[in-house]
């Protein structure tokens, strides 16, 4: 992990950098938190932000997030986040997003307007004043962004999935859609500046090895040190063109939209999950309803109202066929009244769901 980066002033700053082994993001951020909290893990020196419902600014205080106990996340998470972001109202803009990243990451979003976050604030009033005009100025063009980001991961990922994209991988629609400039996208990258790795920063991981040792491994192909650049920027939208750019690299780990909610989502397990498990308000996940959906559904399916239809479809379209044919259209129009009737008496409880589903199959 890249944490040891040249000596300059970080903590007014935005950082992020990936290990795509670990599928794991890591970022540093000079983070107010306001209705948010976070656990550190001290042995790996990481950690973790989350939303939490009581308010606390602990009076506006600053708290800097150093490049030595970065943030970590899923590999992708801010990207997602910010897709997913409900950016209408301050409010729901903070609960989806900023509550993780602070204010800092929209500093050079427009090159006229600038702003400064102060050291500490009074108390909450004076910072949620301060921070929401901040969110007003910008918000249009944050929106602005949102919606080109959206439309280039739509693109990349065939969300609407295009018979002709499905031939190619991730990557190769990420260059052709920066190439063709078919969105913005091209255009965000200009308030990125990349720190690179020089391998200097793997001492206090490799320490310990002999430089013999160090020297076979490597030799031997039985070690590999991978070069971890990381990228500064009060951008956001440099920020998502960097892990847009970072994920379309990674083979089998897709960008995805929920079919119950419409969230875009990365699986966790499975390529071909359907169904995202962020945590709804009824405390349960799209995945924990969506066997729920699916189950009810495939009864729906073959519920007696649902054969009534399909079946009723087949026999209209076999008489079409045949106008000629005044027997065939005999035998349907009573049917259609027999079957009319198991309907009536299905709604007013007089037959049951299994008797008038077996009717309708025995008289196909």
């Amino acid at each position: 992990m890249n944490i040891n980066l040249p000596d300059i002033r970080h903590f007014d700053d935005f950082y992020i950098w990936f290990n795509k082994e670990k599928k794991e993001e890591y970022y540093s951020t000079p983070l107010y938190f306001y209705k948010a909290d976070f656990k550190t893990d001290y042995d790996k020196r990481l950690r973790y932000v989350y939303w939490k419902e009581t308010e606390c600014t602990d009076n506006g205080l600053k708290h800097p997030a150093t490049l030595y106990f970065p943030f970590a996340d899923k590999l992708g998470l801010l990207l997602l986040r910010f897709l997913n972001a409900d950016l209408s109202t301050y409010e729901t803009a903070y609960k989806d997003f900023f509550y993780a990243y602070g204010f800092e990451i929209l500093k050079d979003l427009d090159e006229d307007y600038h702003f400064e976050l102060k050291g500490r604030y009074g108390d909450d009033e004076t910072y949620l004043k301060e921070t929401k005009k901040i969110y007003y100025n910008l918000k249009e063009q944050l929106i602005y962004v949102q919606e080109n980001i959206i439309d280039a991961v739509n693109y990349i990922y065939n969300i609407n999935e295009s018979e002709y994209l499905k031939q190619f991988t991730y990557s190769q629609r990420y260059a052709v859609y920066l190439i063709k400039r078919k969105g913005k996208l091209y255009s965000y990258i200009k308030n990125n500046y990349v720190i690179p790795d020089n391998y200097s920063n793997k001492y206090e991981e490799l320490k310990a090895i002999s430089e013999n040792d160090l020297l076979t491994s490597l030799k031997d192909k039985t070690m590999l040190i991978s070069m971890v650049n990381t990228h500064k920027s009060n951008d956001i939208s440099s920020i998502c063109y960097a892990i847009l750019e970072e994920l379309s690299k990674t083979p089998n780990y897709p960008i995805k939209k929920c079919q119950n909610c419409g969230m875009y989502f990365i699986p966790n397990s499975r390529l071909d999950e359907i169904y995202c498990d962020y945590l709804k308000e009824n405390g349960k996940t799209c995945r924990e309803q969506g066997a729920i959906l699916a189950y009810n559904k495939r009864l729906q399916e073959k519920s007696a109202y649902a054969e009534y239809r399909k079946t009723y479809q087949q026999k209209f379209g076999m008489v079409n066929k045949n106008k000629n044919d005044k027997k065939l259209k005999k035998d349907f129009e009573a049917w259609k009244k027999q079957a009319k009737e198991k309907i009536i008496k299905l709604k007013h409880g007089e037959l049951t769901e299994d008797e008038v589903y077996g009717w309708i199959l025995k008289s196909k």
